[in-house]
């Protein structure tokens, strides 16, 4: 069994702790949210932090609040997977990512795992997330601090694969998050939070850390998220597809947002399957068969997590056509 190195934790009450016990802090630090993804990692020394910050305690990170008169739903970065698809005013205008929360790992586990932590996650890669004995074996990759990829030789750049299932459908519904650095605070597209890098996988520097997201017009756009994996419990998904478009009630997709999952080292939005998509009825095989095709053109998986890449690949048009099918049998809840 792998043993958690020692380590102490700071637990603030409020905003002015947190940022306190922040710049006090002289030793490497890693913010605490629900901890399922940082503990395991610690265990296998991926993160070495001597000093974990807390934000469980710090009441305004954990609420949820819906607008109803301007529609927009904010949402606490350690809000619990499981409150957030409890949520009354989610459910009611975005069944849908409720439905991606029911993917993600256990019960258990969504009890604990928080928004924040989800869109922070980590990627992940064969070579990677081992312990660290079994690093050893292998050359020190771009994700240690090496210079090599052990997932694609000759590759310059780290391919670690993006595998979180709340961003790609967020990123649908053109959510934005608000960063906090110290005193000053900043809102960007939660697109734009992602570098792409799989060594760095988000902007954030080490004294930042997420307020919470923001979702407007949540009842004007019409979304889905289905993925593939092994299991339907555990598992991270091997591959995903979120879509979002206008509602509206001539059976079309209007301004198609789509975004790949677990195939590129960042969520991956899709321009060319959008525009092969864009005002054509669900029942329109034609446009749907040339926008899975631009879907797979763009997803370029390596053998880098638990299936071949040909199959990750495929699986990416499987279901999207999945998807429009059920649009086009009114089966989309």
């Amino acid at each position: 069994m792998l043993k958690l190195p020692p380590f102490n934790i700071l637990r603030p009450r409020n905003r002015d702790e947190l940022n306190a016990g922040i710049t006090g802090c002289k030793d490497e630090f890693k913010f605490l949210g629900g901890g399922t993804d940082l503990i395991n990692g610690m265990k296998k020394r991926l993160y070495p932090a001597s000093v974990l910050i807390s934000l469980k305690r710090v009441e305004s990170l954990g609420s949820i609040s819906y607008d109803e008169n301007c529609d927009q739903l904010k949402i606490g970065a350690t809000t619990t997977l499981t409150e957030l698809a409890a949520s009354p005013a989610l459910t009611n205008a975005q069944p849908a990512i409720a439905t991606a929360i029911a993917s993600i790992a256990a019960p258990p586990i969504r009890n604990r795992a928080t928004v924040g932590g989800n869109l922070c996650l980590d990627t992940r890669c064969y070579y990677y997330n081992q312990s660290q004995s079994w690093r050893k074996l292998a050359p020190v990759c771009y994700k240690c601090g090496g210079e090599v990829c052990n997932a694609a030789p000759g590759s310059k750049k780290c391919r670690a694969v993006f595998s979180a299932d709340l961003p790609p459908l967020l990123i649908t519904l053109q959510a934005e998050v608000t960063i906090a650095g110290g005193s000053k605070t900043k809102t960007i597209p939660l697109a734009d939070f992602y570098t792409g890098s799989g060594v760095k996988p988000n902007i954030l520097q080490q004294d930042e850390y997420l307020l919470g997201i923001t979702l407007n017009h949540l009842k004007n756009r019409n979304s889905l998220y289905r993925k593939f994996r092994l299991r339907k419990a555990l598992d991270f998904p091997l591959a995903g597809v979120a879509l979002a478009f206008d509602d509206n009630h001539n059976r079309k997709f209007v301004n198609p947002i789509i975004v790949l999952n677990a195939v590129a080292s960042s969520p991956l939005v899709l321009s060319e399957a959008a525009r092969q998509l864009d005002g054509k009825k669900f029942n329109d095989t034609d446009a749907i068969q040339a926008a899975a095709e631009a879907a797979m053109a763009a997803a370029k998986p390596i053998a880098n997590i638990g299936s071949k890449p040909f199959y990750r690949k495929k699986m990416i048009g499987m279901l999207f056509k999945k998807m429009a099918a059920e649009l086009a049998a009114g089966q989309e809840a």
